[in-house]
């Protein structure tokens, strides 16, 4: 699950999101007026890493998310793939509504909806799932997001009626749940069950039917999803840590799809077999290095700045991405219509980075290459994902050009559990590089931020601040929103808790003969349950 934008977005903002993609060429003819679209076939896709469970409620990754919404995917209401606007069409919802103070949000679900075993899905699993992401013995990972809901009621099986604290702008973003079954978990410990991995009930198209840890999880068709049998009869994850393998196997149609190295990009536009897509979503990845501001050697704002004028980005991008992406200066992208285009960047300056390293103590003595400060060398160490070969690329090529400006970095390549367990559990580290998915709801990344709350240390008092002022301001017009999100990108990038490196270019292949969803501001995968082979 990506989370995305609470309120409309303004015509010329989808616009701008328009332009920054490449509309890619139909997967096929439709089918002809008055046919139906063929039911029937598998769909495989490769990914890099495997995911840690399938409960929405503990999905901290956007591989947890992935398999997550496969499996449970009735969620209040959807966003529109290219207006960007709440919309109940393809919701579990019928309509929604706020009230004209802005303190009551009320929903109207549909009615039949079920669970895969033919239960009701009702009212009383989205009040039993939000009492469960409040309790504080599960493990949520956005609960601080839910601290402006004063209370949920559902008074009969169909209605719910959030009641809020205050008017807020992205309360439709935060209050469109996406239920377990209450019959199911409510008996269960949520942080220990084995039905996290092993679900035997589901809402969504598909349903997990084998998991084999890093290997495949396959998902087979949910004859009572509400929006309709899917088309395709199984949908299946394939673990290829590999990048090349990935792609070998889509050129031999092992996998039906899978991302495309920057590398292969070239060729894979020849291959008759495959349709590339490439697009900067509205929901943007982009990729940075962390600071662990609690370290001793990172604490002083000179040595983050030195690393960071150490760092060649654009030789980054032309090495790692082959150009296919653009330099980012703040927590949000271009796409964002909270973007600061005006932030300012620390620019590649080695000679910069050696005054400033110079300025904070840290001295070089003759015939030593590491600088040493109170009897102390600048030593750091960066850890990567092992399964991410662009981020595996930036890690040694970072340790190289922090190396004759007089940092010794030790690079160690860790599997992405064991990276996320070390940057926001036991933060024994001092830099790392990783991958964000943006939302497209600035107030999403509050989270990221909140102060003393988050992998970096980075606390401030005035940021918290601001990220509530933006999440209420009167009206919830963007227009106005934006200012307070350039406020705080602003003072984000003064303390310089993160290099920012750059956005990327989504670049995919899709097996030709797929029917997918047309390329909009979200991309491509959405509403899996559409797809179909084309004869």
């Amino acid at each position: 699950m990506v989370p995305l934008a609470a309120l409309p977005c303004h015509l010329a903002v989808v616009v701008l999101l328009l332009a920054g993609c490449q509309i890619a060429t139909p997967a096929s003819a439709p089918p002809s007026p008055g046919s139906a679209p063929p039911r029937g076939g598998s769909f495989t896709r490769a990914v890099p890493s495997d995911a840690q469970t399938t409960n929405p409620l503990l999905a901290a990754d956007s591989y947890s998310r992935g398999y997550a919404e496969l499996h449970y995917n009735a969620p209040l209401v959807r966003l529109h793939p290219e207006t960007l606007e709440w919309d109940t069409t393809y919701g579990a919802a019928e309509w929604f509504a706020i009230s004209p103070d802005g303190r009551q949000v009320t929903y109207r679900l549909r009615p039949g909806l079920q669970w895969s075993d033919g239960t009701p899905l009702t009212s009383a699993d989205y009040l039993f799932t939000f009492e469960k992401m409040l309790d504080p013995a599960v493990d949520y990972p956005y609960r601080a997001n839910l601290a402006f809901i004063a209370g949920l009621q559902a008074p009969d099986e169909r209605t719910l009626i959030f009641t809020l604290k205050e008017p807020f702008c992205p309360a439709i973003e935060y209050t469109n749940l996406n239920p377990i079954p209450k019959h199911i978990f409510e008996r269960e410990d949520l942080m220990s069950t084995p039905l996290n991995q092993h679900p035997p009930v589901g809402s969504g198209p598909f349903l997990l039917k084998e998991w084999v840890r890093d290997d495949h999880a396959t998902f087979v068709a949910n004859e009572r999803f509400y929006l309709g049998r899917p088309r395709l009869d199984t949908y299946t994850i394939r673990i290829v840590r590999n990048s090349q393998v990935a792609y070998s196997l889509l050129k031999s149609g092992e996998v039906d799809q899978a991302s495309i190295r920057p590398e292969d990009w070239t060729e894979a536009q020849t291959l008759p077999t495959l349709r590339t897509i490439r697009y900067y979503p509205a929901g943007s990845s982009w990729v940075y290095i962390g600071f662990n501001l609690r370290s001793l050697l990172l604490s002083d704002l000179r040595v983050r700045q030195a690393i960071a004028h150490a760092i060649p980005r654009q030789q980054l991008i032309e090495r790692v991405r082959l150009g296919h992406a653009r330099l980012l200066n703040s927590i949000y992208g271009p796409s964002s219509w909270a973007h600061d285009p005006s932030v300012p960047a620390l620019e590649y300056d080695p000679e910069r980075a050696r005054q400033l390293l110079e300025e904070a103590g840290w001295r070089l003595s003759e015939g030593s290459a590491v600088r040493r400060k109170d009897g102390r060398e600048l030593k750091l160490r960066l850890f990567y994902n092992v399964s991410n070969r662009d981020t595996e690329q930036v890690a040694v090529i970072t340790q190289a050009a922090l190396r004759p400006v007089g940092i010794a970095v030790e690079v160690i390549g860790e599997e992405f559990s064991a990276l996320l367990n070390r940057t926001n559990r036991t933060r024994d580290l001092e830099l790392w590089v990783n991958v964000w998915i943006s939302p497209i709801e600035p107030h999403s990344r509050y989270n990221a931020w909140k102060s003393d709350d988050n992998a970096t240390g980075f606390a401030d008092p005035v940021v918290d601040a601001l990220f509530w002022q933006a999440a209420s301001v009167p009206g919830c017009r963007n227009a106005d929103r934006a200012p307070l999100y350039h406020a705080i990108q602003r003072r984000i990038a003064a303390q310089v808790p993160y290099v920012f490196l750059w956005e990327i270019e989504v670049l995919s292949g899709v097996n030709r003969r797929l029917v997918t969803n047309p390329l909009t501001p979200l991309g491509f995968f959405y509403r899996e349950w559409e797809w179909y082979w084309q004869p």
